[in-house]
């Protein structure tokens, strides 16, 4: 297990400010491995998961720990820097036997050669940052098993908010990055301007048609806006985090979709969450 003491001290001497970023990394992958949870419980030790983004590798870490077979693909992008500098922070302040992980520093591909076809491929947070995701929604596929499954969580871009600057969404993108550009270029993300350039603003809807042109079986679901919800209503870090303005827009509307959730047609929920199969219809 991690050893936050020790992680703590070494990350602000190495990282300075960007520690608070590490710390909400941890926390991110705390909170995705409870909404994981669902689907990895189910499976038998041995099973081969494949983490598509792994950022600081803690997430799959933890489940590498369970005794799971875990190969993590973190490819160096726009915005994320560091990834691979806090990747080694938390390897080198892990608490105990340190689990056995394939990290790859390249992105999946058709090409990808795994020792053995994935069980389960997860995508956290993930898509919004590649410009092509269906080309890697599909490569993803391919390196499964014929029974394994795809789980995509990411924002759902119908809505009207960009999460990653905390922006409101104008019309387009061409058109909010116009009216916001200043906030953009000066945020605290590194090369903010090619992190923007590079979202991909996936849709529940786009994503639904593309699926749909693959023949392949997909569930959208509730269940990561469920637990944002709830994460919304009991953690005040996360809430705070977002400032005073989105924090407390975030906190309302957690408030009410806690009973309206169930109500709201898939496309309009804010988190995106497929599970996808390779087996066609």
């Amino acid at each position: 297990m991690l050893d936050k003491t020790s992680l703590n001290s070494t990350a602000t001497k190495t990282l300075g400010n960007r520690a608070k970023w590490l710390n909400t990394y941890i926390e991110e992958a705390e909170f995705f491995e409870k909404v994981l949870d669902s689907d990895v419980s189910r499976l038998p030790n041995g099973s081969h998961l494949v983490e598509i983004g792994s950022g600081i590798g803690l997430l799959s870490l933890n489940l590498a720990s369970r005794g799971f077979v875990v190969t993590a693909f973190e490819p160096q992008a726009s915005g994320f820097d560091e990834m691979h500098q806090m990747r080694d922070l938390v390897t080198n302040n892990w608490k105990g036997p340190l689990p056995k992980i394939n990290f790859s520093d390249i992105s999946v591909n058709k090409s990808t050669k795994l020792d053995s076809p994935a069980d389960y491929l997860y995508a956290i947070n993930v898509i919004e940052h590649v410009p092509d995701y269906r080309t890697l929604i599909h490569d993803a596929l391919s390196q499964s098993t014929s029974q394994g499954v795809f789980r995509i969580i990411c924002p759902n871009y119908s809505i009207p908010y960009e999460p990653h600057f905390e922006i409101p969404v104008i019309v387009s993108k061409k058109l909010t990055f116009k009216v916001f550009r200043r906030k953009i270029e000066q945020s605290e993300i590194p090369n903010s301007k090619e992190f923007w350039q590079d979202l991909s603003w996936p849709t529940q809807r786009g994503l639904k048609r593309y699926l749909k042109s693959m023949g392949v079986e997909f569930e959208f679901s509730r269940e990561a806006t469920n637990f944002y919800v709830n994460r919304a209503l009991s953690d005040s870090s996360f809430v705070n985090r977002k400032g005073l303005l989105f924090g407390s827009l975030i906190k309302g509307f957690a408030i009410s979709a806690k009973y309206l959730t169930r109500f709201i047609p898939l496309s309009l929920i804010p988190i995106i969450d497929c599970r996808i199969s390779k087996n066609t219809k």
